[in-house]
């Protein structure tokens, strides 16, 4: 479609022919020899200005285009005139019916392009039979350009353009024409020049084998004849043989009718039989399940019956043991804190004897310098200090015959508290004596280096500390309320019982909170407060193990948030209407085997903690610790070493898989095979098959099979129970069960 230009545009056209004009003859003028065909070219755009000639390109526009990208190239060379007939040669061939050709505007645009430094029209790349075989012209251009990226790239484009026209006549399509050229472009780098005709002829006969052209030579095709003659005498018998089966399927069809017939018959006789009989067994099964039913509902009637009867007594009598004991408790408890007052006091009347003695004091620890036990009591005894002697003197005092004045103060105490809501009485809690590992007046550096002591006391005496013992120790001491979150039987809880027992507080798991009472308490139906483990915790000190924390109802966990606060002087109003003050030796410690976010292949039950509870406290994750369970196996070396490579081969199966292992090797396993070997009650055939073997499926028990073996070797005595393992595996793979 022919270019109709604005009266703007035509001015704009005109001044850049002009400039280009100029330009030219400014280049001209500083060459000292310029040849005809230059001043020929300047001479046509002199006369295209006049509109006394039309350019070869058109529009004019394009013309002028291609112009000057030549002449910025080639710096008005002698290659210039040269280039620019080749250009019109590349026009004629892409632009067949000039300014009206289809897609003028997207040709033109990669026209200007081949005239560039990068394009094909400077490496003489450009064959017009070759562009014309492909319908998508930009086809062309990206084979062009990845044959210029070869070496040896004009001898393969010549080989190339030679061959392609006749190939083109076997593909049809565009884009599967390309990728036949470009896998013979492929070819031919691959290879020297002298074999170019031998490559394309191969890739010519099996493109021509692809349409059906096969060259067939004279013997073999007397040998296809030879064959067909075969294949007519076969289909001759085979007629022959068809029509004698076809007599023999009539002869059977005929007796398999007779037969037919005669089955109906019986069948006939034998349903009509059957019929009368099973009508008969129908009543009879009626009778006796109608008999039965009648049977079972009386059965049950009575069970139900009794049962309730058996229930209601049961639960009297339990009432009756439960107001029983919760009296001998009251009564225990009212006995045990008047003790404590006269223990107190006579304690107290020690302490000032002993601090009226001074001299004596020290001469008993002169005398005691080389008995260590002693030092390290006299260093704890130093902690109380002068703080802890005042409190049990205020204890005493307000106790058993103390002074008006301690009295006042102790009065001037009670009413510093404030009063939430109606009815709510202040807390009548014993004085609170503080464990002096816990207590924040005294150095958290003196008091962890005693805790250490202890530690080191008791693993000299043999007992196990897991690696994480001393950080969560120190997040107890400081108040942050670990979560330790660690897979099962990794030893957390036995961990979280040496804490206790060093601290030398009580220590309670409250197990998974389901409901808010398993923190609060409750009031029963008569109005008595039912005080639970966790508010008897928090009154009288002691530290509260919430296990499975994760395995919780979350909504009721999150309750857990008002008693996270590490301030010394929280409290607060429990169900019964009592405000209690936090006891300073109430603790926290919680536990699970995810890290809170919900449940995962292993623990399908997990919730999910909410965010508030997982803020108001720290994370610790607690492994398997191999020097634990070293220890612990040090009379079996032999199975310690197996067990390591088997946990190492469950570890690869979740790198491997994204499946979290199962049935891994854990502290407890440990602890139970060390019994089992210790008593000998089971052989290590039954310890192989109920600790590493039993509940997992075949292919996982192949895949550990495999992997254990790669940890151990071959002379090890740990290779003597992986081939225990192996056998026992092999057997529960095959379906075998002992």
């Amino acid at each position: 479609m022919a270019v109709n230009y604005t009266k703007v545009e035509k001015t704009a056209i005109n001044r850049k022919l002009a400039r280009i004009i100029d330009a030219l003859k400014d280049d001209a003028e500083k060459k000292t020899s310029i040849t005809d065909a230059i001043k020929e070219i300047i001479g046509g755009l002199e006369r295209m200005k006049s509109g006394k000639e039309e350019p070869k390109i058109r529009p004019l526009a394009l013309y002028l285009d291609v112009i000057e990208i030549l002449r910025e190239e080639t710096l008005l060379t002698n290659t210039f005139p040269s280039l620019v007939s080749h250009a019109e040669m590349i026009y004629d061939s892409m632009f067949v019916y000039g300014e009206n050709t289809p897609d003028f505007d997207e040709l033109a645009e990669i026209y200007k392009k081949i005239a560039g430094r990068d394009g094909i029209m400077m490496k003489g790349f450009f064959d017009p039979y070759l562009f014309a075989s492909f319908t998508d012209k930009s086809q062309y251009f990206t084979l062009v350009k990845l044959i210029s990226e070869r070496n040896g790239a004009f001898a393969i484009f010549t080989a190339i353009k030679a061959h392609a026209p006749e190939a083109r006549q076997f593909v049809v399509d565009d884009t599967a024409y390309l990728a036949y050229l470009l896998k013979l472009v492929r070819r031919l780098a691959e290879t020297t020049s002298d074999r170019y005709d031998a490559v394309i002829k191969e890739e010519a006969d099996i493109l021509a084998r692809c349409n059906g052209l096969y060259d067939i030579d004279p013997v073999r095709l007397a040998q296809v004849e030879k064959n067909v003659h075969s294949a007519e005498l076969i289909i001759e018998n085979g007629k022959s043989t068809l029509d004698a089966l076809e007599r023999r399927i009539r002869d059977m069809e005929r007796i398999a009718a007779e037969v037919e017939g005669r089955v109906e018959n019986t069948v006939r006789s034998g349903e009509s039989l059957m019929d009368k009989k099973a009508a008969g067994a129908a009543e009879k099964l009626d009778a006796v399940l109608r008999e039965y039913e009648e049977s079972q509902k009386r059965s049950i009637q009575l069970e139900k019956e009794i049962f309730m009867k058996e229930l209601f007594s049961e639960a009297e009598s339990e009432m009756t043991k439960y107001k029983s004991m919760a009296k001998t408790l009251t009564a225990t408890t009212s006995a045990e804190l008047a003790a404590l007052g006269k223990n107190a006091d006579g304690m107290i009347n020690r302490l000032k004897a002993a601090s009226a003695s001074e001299a004596e004091l020290k001469a008993a620890a002169g005398r005691a310098l080389k008995d260590k036990e002693l030092l390290d009591r006299l260093e704890k005894l130093t902690l109380l200090n002068d703080v802890m002697i005042g409190r049990m003197e205020a204890a005493a005092g307000s106790g058993a015959g103390a002074s008006e004045e301690a009295a006042a103060e102790k009065t001037v105490e009670i009413r510093s508290v404030p009063v939430y809501g109606t009815g709510i009485k202040k807390s009548d809690r014993p004085i609170a004596l503080v464990c002096p590992l816990l207590d924040r007046n005294v150095p958290f550096k003196k008091r962890f280096e005693l805790a250490m002591q202890e530690k080191k006391r008791r693993a000299k005496a043999g007992e196990l500390f897991h690696e994480m013992f001393d950080d969560v120790l120190t997040a107890v001491m400081e108040e942050v309320n670990p979560y330790l979150i660690g897979p099962s039987g990794c030893g957390k809880t036995y961990m979280i019982g040496q804490i206790g027992e060093i601290l030398n507080v009580p220590l309670l798991d409250i197990g998974y909170i389901n409901e808010e009472y398993d923190i609060l308490g409750y009031v029963t139906a008569t109005g008595e407060y039912s005080e639970s483990n966790f508010y008897r915790l928090y009154k009288y000190g002691g530290i509260a193990f919430c296990d499975e924390l994760d395995n919780g109802n979350s909504k009721a966990t999150v309750k857990l948030n008002s008693f996270l606060s590490n301030r010394q002087k929280a409290g607060y109003c429990f169900p019964g209407g009592e405000y209690v003050e936090k006891h300073p030796n109430f603790r926290v410690i919680a536990a699970g085997n995810t890290d809170g976010s919900g449940a995962d292949l292993n623990y399908s039950t997990r919730e999910r903690i909410e965010e508030s509870v997982q803020q108001r406290m720290i994370p610790i994750y607690v492994g398997y610790d191999n020097r634990v369970e070293k220890e612990i196996l040090k009379d079996y070396p032999d199975w310690f070493e197996f067990a390591c490579a088997f946990r190492r081969a469950t570890n690869r199966w979740e790198a491997a898989s994204d499946i979290p292992a199962q049935g891994i090797f854990t502290t407890r396993d440990a602890y139970r095979i060390k019994m089992y070997l210790d008593n000998g009650s089971f052989s290590p055939e039954k310890i192989m098959n109920y600790e590493f073997v039993q509940t997992k499926e075949p292919e996982y028990l192949g895949f550990l099979k495999e992997e254990t073996a790669k940890s151990l070797k071959k002379d090890s005595g740990g290779y003597g129970i992986y081939l225990l393992f192996a056998k026992e595996a092999d057997r529960r793979r095959s379906g075998e069960r002992k």
